[in-house]
């Protein structure tokens, strides 16, 4: 049976198992693969909402009480007057601290006591700040410090109430305007990242295993053909089954919970972002996976279309040889008996 070149498999599951392992690995220390994270929370804006003033429907307005038109006359013109003249003066107030604060915004985390970004990967949490600072086009990130995240939990919430409490304000979540319902988001792309991490844990695994059958089928290939052929098709298919798994947890869910979050912390400040270099990652590994499990799905097809015509040509064969001897043997004794009758009667 011609077979293609076994290279292709192995080098595909090779590249997959490189990618997914590094998807895995990335942010186990600080600034290694820092932007392939899984989930990034952009805090260098919270807590703006502090800084708008000017629609604040509490505000009293200084002629709510009607003291001028009770006054009337001279003095009630006067009045008016100088009350439009100092609402003029806050309005201008008001514009002026909301326009500088994206220039504070650089600095509002740090006053707040918490990073200017906090991400989620697949095993770990980093937190940082932006360079060359939070409002600059392009800017970098960071990453200060990693802890732990799949084995403590990626308590996103915990995180930032911790650094307000400690921070020269001692501020909590809750008077950043925090909701249940912005906390019940969070928490769900929380739950998103811990699947996914699993999923990928079980990917780094499949690939792995998948690229060793894929290397032991060079030596095994011409003595156990068939049991080799069968176990790479199923580690192959299992990894791209759980890869496509992944892929869909990360496209689908992760978006889905980042929109919602996005739409609650708003007002606050608070912005998130599902990687997109990571979802890129997770897909190219599996296209890769596809087309080492399509060679091999190939190839087990070819060789159980070769083994059921040789085992039908087999049996034809056998089937012919025993036609042909019986006829050659009916034709001899038809002979030999013709002679043994003519000598007979010639006696």
């Amino acid at each position: 049976m011609k077979q293609l070149p076994i290279g292709i498999p192995i080098l595909m599951s090779l590249v997959a198992f490189i990618l997914v392992l590094l998807a895995l690995l990335a942010g186990s220390r600080p600034d290694f693969m820092e932007e392939y994270d899984i989930i990034a929370f952009n805090t260098s804006a919270l807590g703006k909402n502090l800084l708008d003033f000017s629609n604040d429907p509490d505000k009293p307005s200084p002629t709510s009480d009607g003291l001028c038109g009770d006054l009337g006359g001279f003095l009630g013109s006067a009045c008016s007057s100088a009350t439009a003249a100092v609402d003029s003066i806050q309005s201008d107030i008001a514009e002026t601290i909301n326009d500088i604060g994206n220039d504070i915004a650089d600095e509002l985390a740090t006053k707040l006591g918490i990073h200017e970004f906090y991400s989620l990967h697949a095993l770990s949490i980093c937190e940082g700040d932006f360079s060359p600072n939070a409002t600059a086009p392009s800017a970098s990130r960071n990453a200060s410090s990693c802890t732990k995240g799949f084995t403590n939990g990626y308590n996103i919430s915990a995180l930032l109430d911790h650094g307000l409490r400690v921070g020269p304000l001692k501020l909590t979540l809750a008077d950043l305007g925090f909701t249940d319902d912005l906390q019940s988001a969070i928490d769900t792309l929380n739950k998103v990242t811990k699947a996914f991490a699993v999923l990928l844990i079980i990917s780094v695994g499949f690939t792995g295993l998948s690229l060793v059958a894929s290397l032991a089928a060079l030596v095994l290939i011409p003595h156990r053909e068939r049991i080799t052929l069968l176990t790479n098709v199923t580690l192959a298919g299992a990894a791209v089954v759980i890869l496509i798994l992944s892929g869909l947890v990360i496209t689908i869910g992760a978006h889905i919970a980042v929109n919602k979050a996005n739409e609650l912390g708003d007002d606050i400040g608070l912005s998130v972002s599902a990687g997109y270099r990571f979802t890129t990652i997770t897909w190219v590994a599996v296209g890769l996976m596809l087309v080492a499990f399509g060679y091999w799905l190939s190839q087990l097809l070819k060789f159980r279309r070769g083994s059921r015509m040789g085992h039908n040509g087999a049996r034809k064969h056998a089937r012919d040889s025993e036609e042909s001897g019986h006829t050659d043997g009916g034709t001899e004794m038809r002979s030999t008996r013709g002679i043994h009758f003519g000598r007979t009667r010639h006696g």
